[in-house]
């Protein structure tokens, strides 16, 4: 009797959580883990803004929340993968890493080879630019690009992007 293992099928929010995390980073490391949700959050916005990226993720709508940039679809997918056991969360810091497990290390690199060439680089090259700065300098980068962002936002970067009022 063969054993056939059942087809995943991933959202492509999912998918681009498990590529995302396949990545290199700017060291040239695979599967480096990213910081924390903002990050991750911040990195499918960075995304999100190319023309591919709206390809790739038509489902993310992006609006502006405590933290800049924010789509619940986006924890609902990691939530998903997690409980899957295809990513973990490392506590060991000050933040919460996100890492792929083996098993997610296996299904993303089934993605990966799949992908197309302008595909891998844009999610390389985001984590490249992103993933090793710190949550603040990331906001910074989002809210100088993107101040409609800044909008609701709770973070200090925040305020030098807000609209000032203007007073008579």
């Amino acid at each position: 009797m063969v054993c056939m293992t059942p087809k995943v099928e991933f959202t492509p929010t999912q998918r681009a959580i498990l590529i995302l995390l396949n990545s290199e980073d700017r060291n040239g490391i695979k599967y480096s883990p990213i910081p924390g949700r903002i990050h991750l959050i911040k990195e499918l916005f960075a995304i999100c803004q190319n023309d591919l990226g709206k390809k790739i993720l038509p489902e993310l709508k992006f609006e502006p929340d405590n933290f800049g940039p924010y789509d619940e679809t986006i924890f609902a997918a990691l939530d998903s993968l997690r409980d899957s056991g295809y990513v973990s969360f490392d506590n060991t810091s000050n933040s919460v890493k996100i890492q792929l497990t083996n098993k997610g290390k296996e299904v993303s690199d089934n993605l990966w080879v799949r992908l197309r060439d302008d595909i891998k680089i844009l999610f390389s090259y985001t984590k490249r630019n992103l993933n090793h700065l710190s949550s603040e300098r990331v906001l910074d980068k989002i809210y100088s690009a993107y101040p409609e962002m800044a909008v609701n936002s709770m973070s200090k970067v925040a305020e030098k992007y807000r609209p000032k009022n203007s007073s008579i």
